[in-house]
């Protein structure tokens, strides 16, 4: 050894021994967080309601555990070859590594290099958690290196750290980055993709790509054969391979399965609650959604909405317990979680629902004891004279759909036509105040507040909701009056299997550590069942004969069309026994001439013909109704929903409201016959009571047809 290695070793020795003096005891004392105690990084991982993966949650780690044991030798030994090859013959620490590296600082006046061993990184890495190149720190990291030697065995501690060194790109562990960089598990890394791997660990970003990952790989390869792990002929035919990088799915930051579905997860419910342990934490996280059925869900808005500059779509499916079964957020970008991140329209802003609103006015009609057999006159425009409806410009004056008149219709042909002057004198016979308490009750709230307004315009459905409010809602009826909590969560479990969260379910026990023993709760029962089931008769109606014939599937379904005023938004929602799904599609609010979001000027284009092409626009040569692409969606992706699904009808109510407004008038009375001078029997004079229609006995209105 030459003068500057001798004065070197001493120097660091010197320097060692006074740091290492009253730290040595502190460290021997301390409760020191040794493996397996320490809390690994991981991500979380999504998994569908058949425990299928379909997504992960990591910020700048990703991590995932595995047995080490059961790697290739090529893998192993790759590693120890490129980090420290004395792995199996030193006690935690290198000497003759500290010399060296303390030389290089010492004549560069700077700290250049650690000189750690495998055991010195992982404690650095996984127990420290410190990158400082300070003297102090090289103590504590030598000092707890050489405890852990003497506590575990080298398989161990060489499994703890290929679960824990960083190889770039947010990768942390030889799982993570045989997944990043090639899209495989790491039992699977050829040994060219190995020695890759290995060669990352001192700089990622200097040895990824270019001439700099060659020759880092040359090093590996060659380090290897002098180790006698491998041949002279392996290690060059191993540099010779081409090397074909692909990240996993799941772990590609810009596609997502499900991913606006994954993001409004993690934004409402699992960061809240967990914080950055979501991506941290190992977290395994059992959703309601079904792969199957979101694959169904983006294929029927996809196919049915293929042209360039169609309006966007959103679809919500939810079972009558609240589970969510799929989410689509947009017509496009169903696995790009930037975009996911951005506007989701199953669950952003809200939207007026036109009249797949008014099965809730009805409902509300139902639950006062009002009869469908109630009549009003249908024709339009009509002028509603009950204060209670007034505005500022005087009297609500609605008008039915393209300005179609009816004669004068009970409430199931009202329905199953969606006659809107029918409902605007049906709310002033139930009271707005009703149908807003009835609505609340149903999970919606008001623009500024939880509470809903009591105006005459809920019944044509002016009040902004989402499609996953409406889906809720839907569900309940579906459930026959019992409002289910929205489950997207089945539950979560930590990294090691106990249970962390029993999504929407009864009060955990303490001790409970088995998720799948949680029972869930009830959704509140906030509606008769039987009003429910009267309600279901109606609106299986507009399936079979009105409006939504569309929605047609081949089995009993229930459901209601909405299009709002000038063609501006179109829904489908429907459900049978054993699911509820809503469809809404409608145009992005665009930007108005100025270019300036948020003013006047912005444009809400609407889905039908009229003389300005900017601002109206109709979807595939037609004017858009809920009956049309929503309908059809909803059909599409129905189908394939309940494959499988046994055909279920709806309960027939044990009574119905007896109520009866405007009742039809009596027959007439039977006509008198008496005998003529020939002995023939004489007509007389039908007698008219009121006229047909009116329902008071005056005979003052007719129908208008």
């Amino acid at each position: 050894m030459n003068s500057g290695w001798w004065w070197a070793g001493i120097l660091a020795s010197i320097a060692v021994a006074l740091v290492a003096g009253d730290r040595t005891v502190d460290y021997a004392l301390a409760q020191v967080p040794l493996p397996p105690e320490v809390k690994l990084p991981q991500s979380a991982r999504v998994y569908d309601r058949h425990g299928n993966l379909i997504a992960t949650y990591r910020d700048e780690v990703t991590r995932f555990i595995i047995d080490t044991a059961e790697l290739p030798d090529r893998v192993r030994n790759a590693v120890i070859a490129a980090e420290d090859r004395n792995f199996f013959q030193h006690e935690g620490v290198s000497l003759g590594g500290i010399v060296r590296a303390a030389w290089r600082n010492v004549t560069s006046g700077a700290v250049e290099q650690g000189g750690s061993t495998i055991t010195q990184q992982y404690v650095k890495n996984a127990v420290l958690d410190d990158s400082s190149r300070t003297l102090e720190r090289k103590v504590d990291e030598a000092i707890l290196a050489i405890k852990l030697e003497r506590r575990y065995s080298k398989d161990k501690i060489l499994e703890m750290y290929l679960n824990t060194v960083y190889f770039g790109r947010g990768a942390y562990g030889i799982e993570a980055a045989a997944r990043t960089y090639f899209a495989k598990h790491a039992d699977q890394l050829t040994l060219a993709e190995a020695s890759y791997l290995a060669g990352l660990i001192p700089s990622p970003a200097r040895y990824s790509t270019g001439e700099a990952a060659k020759a880092r790989r040359a090093y590996v390869l060659g380090a290897m054969k002098q180790e006698g792990y491998i041949t002279a002929a392996r290690a060059e035919k191993a540099l010779d391979a081409k090397l074909r990088k692909k990240r996993a799915p799941q772990l590609r930051r810009r596609k997502q399965d499900a991913a606006y579905f994954v993001e409004w997860l993690r934004k409402e419910y699992l960061y809240p609650r967990f914080g950055d342990c979501l991506y941290r934490c190992g977290l395994k996280i059992y959703t309601t959604i079904d792969a199957g059925m979101q694959k169904a869900a983006e294929k029927a808005v996809r196919s049915t909405l293929n042209e360039k500059g169609d309006p966007e779509a959103a679809l919500v499916s939810m079972t009558p317990r609240g589970h969510v079964r799929a989410m689509v957020g947009s017509r496009r970008h169903f696995h790009r979680i930037k975009k996911a991140r951005g506007f989701n329209f199953a669950t952003d802003g809200g939207r007026h629902a036109g009249s797949a609103f008014k099965p809730f006015t009805l409902l509300a009609a139902i639950e006062e004891g009002i009869s469908l057999k109630s009549r009003f006159s249908g024709h339009t425009p009509k002028e509603i004279d009950d204060p209670v409806c007034a505005g500022p410009e005087g009297m609500w004056e609605p008008e039915n759909y393209e300005g179609s008149s009816f004669g004068t219709i009970d409430l199931t042909a009202a329905t199953t036509s969606s006659v809107n002057t029918v409902y605007a004198e049906l709310i002033t016979e139930v009271g707005p105040d009703k149908v807003a308490d009835l609505l609340e009750d149903l999970g919606f709230s008001g623009e500024d507040s939880d509470d809903v307004a009591p105006v005459c315009s809920l019944a044509l459905g002016t009040l902004d909701v989402t499609p996953l409010e409406m889906a809720r809602a839907y569900a309940a009826l579906a459930a026959r009056g019992r409002l289910p909590v929205v489950r997207p969560i089945r539950y979560v479990e930590n990294g090691n299997g106990r249970c962390v969260l029993g999504f929407g379910s009864r009060k955990v026990m303490k001790k409970q550590r088995d998720c799948r023993k949680i029972v869930e709760t009830e959704g509140e029962q906030v509606v008769e069942p039987n009003s429910v089931d009267v309600l279901t008769q109606a609106l299986t109606n507009v399936v079979e004969a009105g409006t939504a014939t569309g929605a047609q599937i081949g089995r009993p379904v229930a459901g209601k069309t909405g299009t709002t005023q000038d063609n501006r938004d179109a829904w489908f929602a429907g459900y049978v026994p054993q699911l509820a799904t809503v469809v809404w599609m409608g145009h992005r609010v665009e930007k108005g001439p100025d270019g300036k979001a948020g003013t006047s000027d912005d444009i809400s284009p609407l889905m039908r013909y009229c003389s300005d092409p900017r601002r109206c626009r109709p979807v595939h040569g037609i004017d858009v109704t809920g009956g049309s692409f929503p309908a059809a969606i909803w059909s599409a992706f129905m189908r394939v929903a309940l494959e499988g699904v046994d055909v279920a009808t709806f309960p027939t109510p044990y009574y119905t409201p007896s109520r009866v407004i405007n009742p039809p008038p009596p027959p007439p009375p039977k006509k008198e016959e008496k005998p003529d001078e020939r002995g023939k029997p004489e007509k007389t004079e039908d007698i008219d009571e009121g006229g047909p229609g009116n329902g008071n006995g005056n005979g003052k209105n007719k129908d208008d047809d």
